[in-house]
């Protein structure tokens, strides 16, 4: 036999080699390393979508039909992915838990609008040059008009704006206010506890001669100042054509961004209509501009004013819809279209938002400092 040959009958030919088997620690931390993994290339996925999802919204905005519809529809479920993969991270990469924390400042701030000013738990301190400002569209005083008044009473104004109030004040306003001044042209109605001048209103071409603002003149003890009660139109008249056959066609799309020009032009023409006053005499701007924080027709004709919400507001600020929304919370808003603005020639205080369902809407109530240097002359 050769030295070289194996003895087929030995146990040594047929034995595969010794493999030691992973202990359940080993197993565990094989795991953890894994989910490690997917946690941090979760975090980065969400943190690249969130930032192109801000800068399309923010800076295309309604420029483009689709960001345009986004930013009419509910923003807090954006938070759900960044919450979770919080969680995640906490538990399996520390590391990536600043990226989740990253993604979820970016939706509250950019796309939700939240406010947290500290101005709004401020104790508000008395002065003949503050001046309270309350602004509601009370969709032609229903459904329960009694609502928005007990809300009016609370806030205890000195100039009320109602935006949709076509038909004739009811009677527990007027008693209410009574020994005020009114000016009801169209749709607006102002009331003031100072002598008011209607000074004009402004009528638009894009929706037929629509009437968009009605400017008066405020008497207050501290000088003349101009409110400019403003009423755009609403979005839903280009997004109520959008379907799944629609978009496919092309027709959804095309209507949106029809309607986004319209209500561009209609914008544009209001705010030529509010600069007719002049830069000198101290001006206030409210009412239903019909469009959230994150639109560009907003910025481009009143991001100048100053929003006395992102100023001295806290929360979210959702003012609409309050009616009932399929696939949403009964009466929870999720649009902050209700705006206060002013010149700088005013320090926003306080704004908050009502909390009852009197009306489509809910009001906002705002506490504004006129700064010194606006006297009347002697």
């Amino acid at each position: 036999m050769s030295a070289t040959t194996q003895n087929p009958t030995s146990p040594w030919a047929t034995q595969t080699p010794y493999r030691r088997q992973p202990t359940q620690r080993e197993i565990e931390e094989k795991q953890q390393r894994r989910f490690s993994r997917w946690t941090l290339w979760a975090s980065v996925l969400n943190v690249l979508f969130t930032m192109a999802l801000v800068v399309s919204m923010l800076e295309v905005s309604e420029n483009w039909w689709l960001t345009g519809t986004l930013i009419f529809v509910p923003q807090l479920p954006l938070l759900i992915p960044s919450i979770c993969l919080l969680v995640a991270s906490l538990v399996f990469n520390i590391r990536a838990a600043l990226l989740n924390v990253a993604c979820l400042g970016l939706v509250l701030f950019s796309l939700c609008g939240a406010g947290f000013s500290m101005k709004a738990f401020d104790e508000v301190p008395n002065s003949a040059r503050n001046i309270r400002v309350l602004s509601c569209n009370v969709q032609n005083f229903q459904p329960d008009f009694s609502k928005v008044m007990r809300e009016v009473s609370r806030a205890k104004p000195d100039i009320v704006a109602f935006q949709e109030a076509r038909d004739t004040p009811p009677e527990m306003l007027t008693q209410f206010l009574k020994g005020w001044h009114f000016q009801h042209v169209g749709e607006f109605w102002v009331g003031s506890r100072w002598p008011i001048n209607l000074v004009g209103s402004c009528g638009t071409t894009p929706y037929d001669n629509r009437l968009t603002a009605l400017k008066v003149q405020v008497e207050t003890p501290n000088g003349p100042v101009v409110l400019s009660n403003v009423h755009l139109m609403t979005a839903r008249r280009g997004l109520a054509n959008l379907s799944l056959a629609s978009i496919v066609s092309g027709e959804g799309p095309a209507a949106v961004e029809h309607h986004a020009f319209l209500r561009y032009e209609e914008a544009r023409q209001t705010r030529q209509f509010i600069d007719k006053s002049g830069d000198d005499v101290p001006h206030l701007i409210v009412g239903d501009f019909n469009m959230p924080a994150t639109s560009n027709i907003l910025d481009e004709h009143f991001g100048s004013f100053r929003n006395a919400f992102d100023e001295a507001g806290f929360g979210f600020g959702y003012t609409a819809p309050c009616r009932p929304v399929r696939f949403w919370i009964p009466n929870t808003p999720w649009l902050r279209i209700d705006h206060v603005l002013s010149s700088n020639h005013f320090e926003p205080l306080q704004c908050s938002i009502g909390e009852l369902n009197g009306s489509d809407h809910r009001l906002v109530s705002s506490v504004l400092k006129l700064k010194t240097g606006n006297e009347p002359p002697p």
